[in-house]
C-alpha cells in the first residue's frame, strides 16, 4: 500500500485526502457493499475516516448512488432492452439540456448521452417487452419538435452491464476419448 502523501512529480505533492478518495471509489466502484473496516484495512486507516470521506463524498455528490448489478434473466424476468439513437434540433440557449432532461425524467430511460456523430442522443431504455419500446418511440420521443429522427436497437443478447460479464466464462468441454 501507498504511504501518504504520495510525491508524483519533483514539484508535485498529491493531497492525502484526494488520493485517499480516490483509491475509496475505486474499492466502491467494484463491490458497494464492502465494508467500512475492510476498506479501512486495505487503505491502513481507521474506519471512522473511511466513513468521514465516503460521507463528504455523497455530500459533494460524487457517490450518486451505491447500485447493484442484477443478471435480471436468471430469475426469469425478461427485460426488454433498446438502444436508440436520436438526432435533435438544438434549442436556442439550451442546445440539448432541456430535451435531455425531460428524456431523463422517464422511468423506462437508463441512460442519456449527447454524443458525436450523425445522431446527437443515445439513449438507453429498459421496459417490459417490446410493444412498451415501441410505445416509448412513438408516444414519447417521436411526438417531440426537436426530435428529427429516430434509430432504435433492440438488444438481443447481453454479455456485459456495468462492468460486470453477463455470462459464465467456464466453457464446456467435449470428452474426448482415445
Amino acid at each position: 500500500m501507498r504511504n501518504w502523501p504520495i510525491k508524483r512529480s519533483y514539484f508535485e505533492v498529491i493531497d492525502m485526502k484526494e488520493d485517499m478518495d480516490m483509491e475509496i471509489l475505486k474499492i466502491l466502484e467494484d463491490d458497494a457493499r464492502i465494508s467500512l473496516m475492510d476498506i479501512a484495512t486495505m487503505l491502513k486507516t481507521d474506519e471512522k475516516t473511511i466513513e468521514n470521506r465516503i460521507a463528504e463524498l455523497k455530500k459533494i455528490g460524487v457517490i450518486r448512488k451505491f447500485k447493484t448489478s442484477i443478471n435480471w434473466r436468471k430469475t426469469g424476468k425478461h427485460i426488454a432492452t433498446a438502444v436508440i439513437q436520436v438526432k435533435v434540433v438544438p434549442q436556442e440557449r439550451s442546445g440539448f439540456e432541456r430535451i435531455c432532461k425531460e428524456i431523463s425524467k422517464d422511468s423506462r430511460v437508463k441512460d442519456v448521452f449527447v454524443a458525436t456523430g450523425e445522431y446527437d442522443l443515445i439513449i438507453r431504455v429498459e421496459a417490459s417487452n417490446i410493444d412498451d419500446l415501441s410505445k416509448f418511440v412513438t408516444e414519447k420521443l417521436a411526438p417531440k419538435k426537436e426530435v428529427v429522427g429516430t434509430y432504435t436497437h433492440i438488444v438481443l443478447e447481453e454479455y456485459k452491464r456495468d462492468g460486470v460479464l453477463s455470462f459464465d466464462d467456464k466453457a464446456e468441454r467435449l470428452r474426448v476419448s482415445l
